[in-house]
């Protein structure tokens, strides 16, 4: 049992330094063996929050500014009000714990680093080349000269920290406070503190500590905790490719000498190859059927595929070999013999191109390096074109041949290069198997919740881990202070990536991964035909559903048939693939799974749709939008005259909030909304109505906020909210405030909807 948690029900301010350090422990704080870097590091959980206010001046001009801290170490917290005091905390805590980049370190976690570094940045001197982030203003961490490394743990747990308090604690649970910190309140260093608004900051990092501590209790050691939440997927691989896993020492060894030999050969062997993997390479189709869209449609299904990326990478062919470039293939007979025995990437230039069928397009115009300029576009789509040149694999020349037709005379195809086919290597199959065993046969045990969060991450990260790009630019924090983008050495990058000695993927293998999932989405989307409406990434929404039982029940044989023959190939057993849940239900990896139907159904474009589900519960889903405050606001401001209240607008927030505090309010108000719609009183068909192009979600009802860096130093007068003054001085700062959103759509969108609107007159 970690004795800090006991400590969670009071907290020191900064001039309690001496007594809030004695608590958490000082220098008897247990310490593990950095090898690695030949230092140690404090095994225990320490975090740090800062909380802002944004304000702006009488013209307009945007600043920012921190006005509470707190810290927390090993169970104790702490908190000043300055930057002045934050930093001689550091000062201490460097000299009492005797901290230094060789010796002795600690490692603080933050929720979202890269909004509290944007803050502190300049206030703090750091290690040469030690703050690594994946994007420009995203650190994953950055080492100080004090000898106290800040890592995100946003990044890590994927989560907001209201569910990592909410759902991801259980041996020492703790919540985040939600909306009970008004922060349209201006507030200074000066501004009176509530208990309630201090409680707030400091159960933050009590969540955080909580989350750190039980990773420490999971994983062994602080160390052990990977960077981000897809290290945890990526070690797993590894050690199952590489023999960790094995019953003893010799056969590890084999195990990692073959996958090793295997890997070898499957080198990317030119720069030309690894860039045309990444023309290749696309993401899941999420789009609508035009036809459908804008219009309120009734009584529409819903099938999802189960785990389809998972699945994807256990069933179907990949990669297998290095690539054997061909060049440009001419000859008819020759291209359809290597894609129908090859994996194959190539460029295609296709001309007078015109739909097939009328129901979607797959083709994404972004994708192709070259489009004439009298191409008609559908919300991102290709519908038609005098000319196009595009890069893709055979996978998508199988489904692109089934909903275009072009002129087959003036087709050329060059830059051919084709991979023997084969599936991906038995110690990586199994891995996903056991992610996915883990996944169904946890899901629904109270005490096997963080279990089951991290399979069910880790399976959803499976792919990611496999696209991961090999060249990526260097994004440093050089010592004047400042964000800088070093262009990537391509060359010297590729060989690095060959040689590597641990690696276990092949990056053409995340090319396929994405193309087969689209092509197993592409084949119901072709039998819905002009019932389809809708589809995204894994799974379809139409009309008619029952007259498609037969497509399901037929793809979901196919989806066991080639499970069956993977597993005799590799002699697996079977079962590995349909895990049981904890009813004792077997739950078949990739098939189609019916949903929730959907009374109501509208969508104005991809990740733009609003339903009424069966059981009169509304719902909407849009990029961008976070639904659990644009749909009390929609209700209340179309669902009739009735709710035009704020008492109304209040219910409605309540019955959509994710508060962890308010579970049973909120169940009590779903039900008040859910009844006024059986009583015909509510109008879900009035918001739905609205629901369209050029409508506007104001800044206060989207949950989304506009974030903007400030980057130079100022001095600046702040008056907060009880009209007291004084002048605040920031190195760097970001102002934030709520941002409204527009519907809007392309003008190239807009062209191809007038033209589908003039033809059915």
């Amino acid at each position: 049992m970690w004795q800090g948690y006991n400590n969670y029900n009071h907290h020191f301010a900064i001039h309690q330094y001496k007594q809030w350090l004695k608590e958490a422990g000082g220098t008897k704080m247990p310490l593990v063996s950095n090898k690695r870097h030949n230092c140690d590091t404090y095994n225990v959980p320490a975090s740090f929050d800062i909380e802002t206010s944004s304000i702006k001046d009488a013209e307009g001009n945007k600043h920012a500014c921190m006005y509470l801290w707190a810290f927390g170490l090993n169970g104790s917290c702490i908190y000043g009000r300055t930057w002045g005091e934050f930093t001689k905390l550091l000062v201490e805590l460097t000299r009492d714990l005797h901290l230094s980049v060789n010796h002795r370190n600690l490692i603080v976690y933050v929720h979202n680093l890269g909004y509290e570094f944007q803050f502190f940045r300049k206030r703090i001197q750091w290690v040469n080349d030690g703050v690594f982030s994946v994007k420009n203003r995203r650190p994953v961490y950055a080492m100080s000269v004090y000898g106290i490394q800040f890592r995100c743990s946003l990044i890590l747990s994927n989560y907001k920290l209201a569910y990592v308090g909410a759902n991801l604690l259980t041996k020492y649970p703790t919540t985040k406070k939600v909306g009970d910190l008004d922060y349209s309140k201006v507030r200074h260093y000066l501004t009176p503190i509530t208990q309630k608004e201090l409680e707030y900051q400091l159960d933050d990092v009590r969540v955080v500590m909580s989350y750190i501590q039980e990773k420490i209790e999971n994983e062994g050691d602080i160390l052990n905790i990977p960077l981000t939440n897809t290290g945890y997927v990526r070690r797993y691989c590894r050690d199952y490719c590489l023999g960790q896993f094995a019953g003893d020492e010799l056969t590890r060894k084999k195990r990692m000498f073959e996958y090793r030999v295997l890997m070898k050969d499957l080198s990317i062997q030119s720069e030309k190859e690894y860039q045309q993997l990444r023309k290749a390479f696309a993401g899941g189709f999420t789009h609508a059927n035009p036809n459908y869209w804008n219009k309120i449609v009734t009584n529409v299904g819903s099938a999802d595929l189960a785990s389809s990326y998972p699945y994807a990478m256990i069933s179907d062919y990949f990669p297998m070999s290095g690539g054997t470039y061909h060049g440009e293939v001419e000859d008819p007979e020759i291209f359809e013999y290597l894609i129908s025995n090859f994996c194959c990437i190539f460029t295609v230039v296709l001309r007078d191109v015109v739909p097939a069928v009328s129901f979607d397009n797959y083709i994404s115009a972004s994708k192709c390096s070259y489009v004439s300029d009298d191409r008609v576009i559908n919300n991102g789509r290709l519908v038609s074109a005098s000319e196009i040149q595009i890069t893709i694999t055979e996978l998508d020349w199988d489904v692109i041949s089934k909903v275009y037709d072009w002129d087959e005379e003036s087709v050329e195809v060059f830059d051919m290069r084709t991979y023997s086919r084969g599936y991906l290597p038995r110690p990586l199959i199994m891995s996903i198997l056991e992610l996915y065993k883990n996944k169904t046969s946890l899901k629904g045990i109270d005490d096997k919740i963080i279990e089951y969060m991290v399979s069910k991450n880790m399976i959803n990260s499976a792919y990611g881990m496999s696209v991961t790009n090999i060249v990526r630019d260097e994004i440093a924090y050089t010592q004047g202070d400042e964000w800088e983008k070093e262009e990537a050495d391509a060359a010297s990058q590729l060989v690095s990536y060959n040689k590597q000695f641990n690696r276990f993927l092949f990056y053409a293998w995340g090319v396929w991964v994405t193309a087969h999932a689209r092509h197993n989405l592409w084949e119901a989307i072709l039998e819905f035909g002009d019932d389809y409406i809708y589809a995204d990434t894994d799974s379809i929404k139409g009309i008619n559903f029952d007259d498609h039982e037969l497509f399901f029940l037929k793809y979901n044989l196919n989806v066991r048939n080639k499970l069956s023959k993977m597993c005799r190939h590799y002699k697996i057993p079977f079962e590995y693939c349909e895990p049981k849940t904890i009813e004792g239900k077997r739950k078949l990896i990739g098939v189609f799974e019916r949903e929730e139907d959907y009374k109501l159904f509208k969508t104005i474009g991809a990740k733009r749709y609003i339903y009424e589900y069966d059981d009169n519960f509304f719902n909407m889903t849009v990029a961008g939008v976070n639904k659990n405050w644009a749909i009390p606001y929609l209700l209340y401001n179309y669902g009739g005259e009735k709710y035009h209240t704020e008492e109304w607008l209040k219910t409605f927030r309540l019955a959509y909030s994710e508060d962890p505090n308010k579970k049973e309010e909120a169940k009590a108000a779903k039900k008040l909304v859910i009844e006024e719609r059986r009583s015909g009183s509510l109008s879900y068909e009035l918001v739905m109505h609205f629901f369209k192009p050029q409508l506007i979600i104001p800044a206060e009802h989207t949950g989304k906020q506009l974030l903007t860096y400030i980057e130079d130093a100022e001095t600046f007068p702040v008056t907060d909210y009880f009209g007291s003054t004084i002048e605040v001085t920031e190195l760097s700062a970001i102002h934030m405030e709520p941002t409204s959103y527009n519907f809007s759509i392309s003008s190239d969108y807009t062209k191809f909807l007038k033209g589908i609107e003039d033809a059915s007159f």
